[in-house]
């Protein structure tokens, strides 16, 4: 059965008696859509706020703080994207943006294979300009990443897999580096398109293992991609994240788990800006993605045709090698950093 709207599962069952209802619920979002709402979640409500409140001070930054941080200066594309700096399929996407990750040193030297240099530091905006916000950052990356990880038990547990089966595709808690994004869809009178210019938001496209998306106003834009090639609305709803499976997880699952295609839409003429933030919880560069053993009886319960418009090149540089993949996908993705950064690709 297709579906025409993604389910909400309440994450006060985790924490009560009733796990085996949640679980129950997360594997048929996982064999169907995987996509689903998750409300009821453990980060406090308050620190959202705070993030929300960040994310527009952001954006209102003066230019030439923004340009003091842009992505290009950083060998690990951390920082400031300005409008359309980034693609999908070699289409610019009409969106502004941040990038930052949890604080990772930078330890690349000579001889190391070239993904490694992804790891580093964040860009940070001067504290007067924005105070407080690297704190709070910093600890919103922290408890996401600490639900994330927690999340990933419960994806094992609901197909019937010891709860760490995913651990060894990440990097140990205290070293792995998650990213994120802040951003900023500007509506369609803002653009000043010219007649040839893309007006995608974000184009169709699969992430590589497990985002949270947090939805920071009421502006549509989000949409999947259901089974036979229908866009669906993914409306925000306040107090909750979306949780996307990627194609990490398809793979290591058999396909029972499913990566669903999804895009952003820009907001139309009149709107206010849509504001959001997706966090990536990042497989470790050097894993290998090897299918897990999948018990028969789950395996039986999820046959499906798929109808995708998301590139399946990076797919499959992907399930060879993560890290190479990721830098790819980067370069592809932000060609004037990896030309500066990464001239031997070129």
């Amino acid at each position: 059965m297709d579906f025409t709207s993604l389910p909400i599962l309440d994450y006060s069952l985790v924490q009560s008696f009733k796990v085996d209802e949640f679980l129950s619920q997360l594997r048929n979002a996982l064999f169907r859509i995987g996509f689903l709402y998750v409300k009821n979640h453990p980060i406090p409500e308050e620190l959202i706020t705070k993030i929300k409140s960040y994310s527009n001070q952001l954006f209102n930054l003066p230019t030439f703080e923004k340009l003091r941080i842009e992505m290009c200066n950083s060998p690990h594309f951390l920082g400031y994207n300005k409008l359309a700096a980034e693609k999908t399929k070699d289409i610019d996407d009409q969106r502004e943006q941040f990038d930052f990750s949890t604080e990772t040193p930078y330890t690349w030297k000579e001889g190391d294979p070239l993904y490694k240099r992804l790891r580093g530091p964040n860009q940070w905006p001067d504290e007067r300009y924005i105070p407080g916000f690297k704190e709070i950052l910093l600890e919103y990356i922290k408890r996401m990443s600490d639900f994330s990880l927690e999340f990933m038990q419960l994806i094992a547990s609901s197909l019937g897999l010891p709860s760490d089966s995913f651990d060894k595709f990440l990097d140990p808690p205290d070293k792995q580096m998650n990213r994120l994004k802040i951003v900023k869809y500007p509506p369609l009178n803002a653009l000043a398109l010219g007649p040839d210019d893309s007006a995608q938001g974000v184009g169709p496209h699969k992430d590589p293992w497990l985002t949270f998306l947090l939805q920071c106003n009421d502006v549509m834009g989000l949409q999947v991609q259901n089974h036979k090639g229908d866009w669906i609305d993914v409306p925000p709803i306040e107090g909750t994240f979306v949780v996307n499976i990627g194609v990490g997880i398809e793979a290591v699952t058999k396909g029972v788990a499913v990566a669903t295609t999804h895009r952003v839409l820009t907001p139309p003429t009149g709107s206010i800006p849509r504001i959001s933030i997706p966090f990536f919880q990042m497989l470790s560069y050097d894993a290998m993605l090897e299918p897990l053993d999948v018990p028969e009886d789950i395996l039986r319960q999820a046959p499906r045709s798929i109808v995708s418009d998301a590139d399946k090149i990076y797919e499959e540089r992907f399930y060879k090698n993560i890290g190479n993949a990721q830098i790819l996908n980067r370069v592809s993705s932000h060609p004037d950093v990896a030309k500066r950064h990464y001239p031997e690709l070129f």
